[in-house]
Formats: structure tokens, sequence, C-alpha cells
């Protein structure tokens, strides 16, 4: 509830944090025609597509079809509940076991494909850092504060990195792990289960490193395109440098989790960014308003349908009865 209150209340003041109004925005976003907004849908399909041989690449035996509605799917709950990624990979994991994977498998892909996800967003920050003396962006991206924004995450991610460094730093995760589980239950064997996870998600990236990599780069390239098209759509002209810090801080923003998809803190920080590399208000904030209804409130009713479709589907396949799924 008052996550939702939170949302809503930063949507609403959105225009009035940089100094317009949603009349002004609206007159704007009214410019957009019917083959503007098809030429959006396009390019927001082919980058969910491209993201597709990601999650195929992470999930050996998934298909790209398959890949295509766990991702859209896992989004539209992700987007509307509170700590709705967790709701999401729940309703992923059990789509996975109806598709005959095992939990393993399941693991294993959730690790590789958060690891993917958290290092692209990285990168694209990386690049926005290095282009800073051209788009003189240390304003809106500044070093020492996004720094201190990302420490969390370099640290998580500095300790997969030494998990995935060698078995014996698996096996000793484990171990602590064991130990600490004891306290509540009697039985865990993380000791022996994590280095085989190690060694599975090894395996994968190295048969997949090559969809996963290109995958992810297309998809992050399809983005900025997106982004660069709901300005050009508008009549709103920004550096390419510029739109990249843009994209950089909306990716940095995705990050904190404090309302669903991040509804609200994205949309105002993003602004907020590129109003201060000197973009209008009203035009910048017209544009991020239809960037992230792309990116973000058309994933709901879109993944929506998706899941409707899905259990429709697997209802029939299964003639309403449950199934356990099977190792694949």
């Amino acid at each position: 509830m008052l996550t939702g209150i939170a949302t809503l209340a930063l949507v609403v003041l959105l225009p009035r944090a940089v100094g317009t109004s949603w009349a002004t925005v609206g007159g704007i976003l009214g410019r957009i025609s019917l083959t503007g907004i098809a030429a959006l849908t396009v390019v927001w399909i082919a980058g969910l597509w491209a993201h597709s041989f990601v999650l195929a690449a992470s999930l050996p035996g998934l298909s790209k079809r398959r890949g295509l509605t766990l991702s859209l799917t896992g989004s539209a709950v992700a987007n509307v509940l509170p700590l709705g990624g967790a709701a999401g990979t729940g309703l992923n994991f059990a789509m996975t076991r109806r598709w005959g994977f095992t939990s393993a498998a399941f693991g294993g892909f959730l690790a590789i494909t958060t690891l993917i996800n958290v290092v692209a967003k990285l990168g694209v920050v990386a690049v926005a850092l290095a282009l800073t003396p051209l788009a003189h962006s240390a304003a809106a991206l500044p070093i020492g504060r996004t720094g201190l924004l990302l420490l969390p995450v370099l640290a998580a991610l500095a300790g997969v990195v030494w998990f995935l460094a060698g078995a014996e730093a698996a096996a000793t995760t484990g171990r602590a792990l064991d130990r600490l589980i004891g306290v509540f239950r009697r039985r865990s064997a993380l000791a022996t289960s994590l280095p085989e996870l190690r060694s599975s998600i090894l395996r994968v990236c190295r048969r997949g490193w090559r969809p996963m990599t290109l995958g992810m780069i297309a998809y992050l390239v399809l983005q900025l395109a997106l982004l660069w098209l709901c300005f050009h759509l508008l009549g709103v002209s920004l550096p390419v440098p510029v739109l990249i810090t843009g994209l950089a801080v909306e990716r940095l923003l995705t990050l904190i989790t404090i309302t669903p998809g991040g509804a609200g803190v994205v949309e105002v920080g993003t602004t907020a960014a590129l109003v201060a590399l000197g973009g209008d208000p009203a035009a910048v904030a017209a544009g991020i308003v239809l960037f992230r209804g792309f990116t973000y409130l058309l994933e709901i009713p879109v993944g929506g349908v998706t899941l409707g479709i899905w259990l429709l589907r697997d209802r029939r396949r299964t003639g309403g009865r449950g199934r356990t799924a099977v190792a694949a």
C-alpha cells in the first residue's frame, strides 16, 4: 500500500520536480503519431527478442519463444507488486518446472541472468562515466555519489566472482551457509551443492557466452535506440553521449527497488539528470514518460496477457490436473 502511494506521488509530482506541468508535458506527448507509436513498438519488441537470446543461452534447452515468455511474465509481476522481483522469480520457477527443467537448472539460470543483467547495467554506467568529458555530465552522474550508490552492487559482484573463482571458494561458502542454516534447521548440504552449482554455471557460460554477450549488447543498443526515438518523435534533439548518460542513470536507478520496477524513482531521477545536462524540462519529462511507457508500463498488460495464454495452454495440456516436472 505504502509503495503504491509513493509510486503515485512520485509520478504525479514528476513535472513539478523539474519545473514544468503535466499540461505542458501532455501537449508535447500529443505530437506523436500512430506511425511513431508503431515504430517504437517494433524497436521495443526487437529489444525483448534480443534479450531472449541471453535467456535461452542461460538455460540449455530453453527456446527463445519460452525465454520471451519468461521475460514478459516475470516483468509483469515485478512491475506491479512491492518486492515483485521475488514474485516474478517464483512465477518463472514454476513455469520452467512445468517445462521439465530441474530446480538445479533454474538455480543456475537465475544466477547467470542476474549476473549478466548487473554487469550490463554497470557497463552502461562505465561507458557514461567515460563519456563525461564529452557530454559534460558530471552534474548528472557524479563519480563520487555514483560510486557510493554502486558500492553494495560492486561488493555483491565481487562475492560472486570469488565464488566462481574456484571450487574451494564455493565449498567454503556452502559450509558457512550450512552452519548459518543449521541454527534454524538440522540439515543442509550447501557445501556439496554449491560447488556443483558453480560447475554447472561455468559449463553453461563456456558454451553460451557468445549469444549471451551479443544478445545483451544488442538489447542495450536497442534500449538506447528506443530512448533516442522517443525524443526524436517528439521533436527533441539530444546528443548521443547525453542519451547514454540518461540510459546509464535509468539503468542505475532500476537497481533501487523501493517501488515496483523502480516506478517513480526512475522517471524523476532520469528526468532530473537530463535536465541538469541542459534538456528542456517539459520535453525531457515527456520523452522519459514515453520511454518508460514502453520499458515499464506496457510490460504489465502484455505480460499479463502472455501469462493468461500460458496458463490456458498449460491447463489444456494437463487436462486441468497438476503435474510434477521431471528432470531434463
